[in-house]
């Protein structure tokens, strides 16, 4: 009998999003790596060692929440268990359950985890994630992942049927299986880990429109130059003027800023974000970088500003994926075997 799980009581109004990670291993080293990527989490919750309450959190700009259970009555627990002990009557549901089970800890390099949508109905539709990736989905969890999950869990399902036989190899049988959500992020550089920012970022509200962010503040005409070619980038006219499909962020307190800190603070919802770095800076040609906030969230690629007004155009309406705009290479890692 497993007992109850430390979930925080239902919210009255709002429903805070969030995700619940669980160790069912008992590996401690695989347990504080998986921690280690997951990154500085805003948000996080943790229970207090000895009476099952909640550990108190930093008031968020963005409400959210990452519940962290590690608790040895749970070692060696199932998804279905774990499932079930969500329907408690009056408990938070957590949006996406995840399992640091003995395989992320026998998968050294990526620290698969396994994943389930926790205020899903009927049998757990299995898939596995990289706790980068799940760390990146979590910071925009607040602007409705329903189809970006839809997505995670055809990219990389674990079909009943594909469970392991009675004595085959556990190694032989997960290298048969898709890479686990985010395996590509493993080989960005640098890894997108998201750590506190040194001082507090506003709030960012882009509406209707995508954002570019201006995180490098060393060359103003480089930026003008910059914001001149994204707009206009057929050199004038009203129709290659891309103004009311981007608004400008032009603000110091996100000098430095690296992307998920900007991530972290998008309070509705969009498609890509934009963000003029040193190395936008410094390129002749003023490359943006541009970050998934859906399907390939965080998967940052760099991209002609000339190309931007296209892109934002061409997504609004549906007209075109991200991936239609990513480099060979990108393209490569997020849809090629990887390892």
């Amino acid at each position: 009998m497993r007992p109850a799980l430390p979930l925080p009581p239902a919210d009255e109004g709002t429903r805070v999003p969030g995700m619940l990670l669980i160790r069912t291993d008992h590996d401690d080293d695989a347990w504080r790596d998986v921690l280690h990527r997951m990154g500085e989490l805003p948000g996080l919750v943790t229970p207090r060692p000895g009476d099952g309450g909640l550990a108190p959190t930093e008031e968020e700009i963005i409400p959210r929440r990452l519940v962290v259970v590690d608790d040895p009555a749970w070692r060696g627990a199932a998804p279905e268990e774990v499932r079930e002990a969500l329907g408690g009557d009056g408990a938070w549901v957590p949006d996406l359950v995840l399992m640091a089970t003995e395989r992320t800890a026998a998968t050294p390099h990526l620290r698969p985890l396994r994943a389930f949508r926790g205020d899903g109905d009927g049998d757990v539709v299995l898939f596995r994630i990289t706790p980068l990736q799940a760390a990146l989905a979590y910071l925009v969890l607040h602007l409705d992942l329903d189809i970006t999950f839809e997505y995670f869990e055809e990219w990389s399902p674990i079909a009943a049927e594909w469970e392991p036989e009675e004595g085959e190899d556990l190694d032989e049988w997960e290298a048969g299986l898709p890479d686990p959500v985010g395996a590509y992020l493993e080989r960005l550089d640098p890894v997108p880990r998201y750590t506190r920012p040194a001082q507090a970022l506003p709030l960012l509200t882009q509406g209707d429109t995508d954002l570019i962010v201006r995180t490098d503040f060393s060359d103003d005409a480089a930026w003008e130059t910059l914001l001149e070619t994204v707009y206009r980038p057929g050199g004038g006219g009203p129709i290659d003027d891309f103004g009311d499909y981007i608004d400008v962020v032009d603000d110091p307190v996100f000098e430095g800023a690296a992307p998920e800190q900007v991530m972290a603070v998008l309070r509705e919802w969009g498609e890509v974000l934009l963000i003029a770095d040193g190395d936008t800076m410094r390129d002749p040609g003023h490359r943006v970088l541009a970050v998934p906030l859906e399907g390939r969230i965080g998967c940052a690629f760099r991209l002609d500003p000339d190309q931007v007004g296209s892109m934002v155009a061409n997504l609004s309406i549906g007209n075109q994926d991200i991936e239609d705009y990513m480099d060979d290479e990108t393209l490569k890692a997020v849809e090629g075997r990887t390892w």
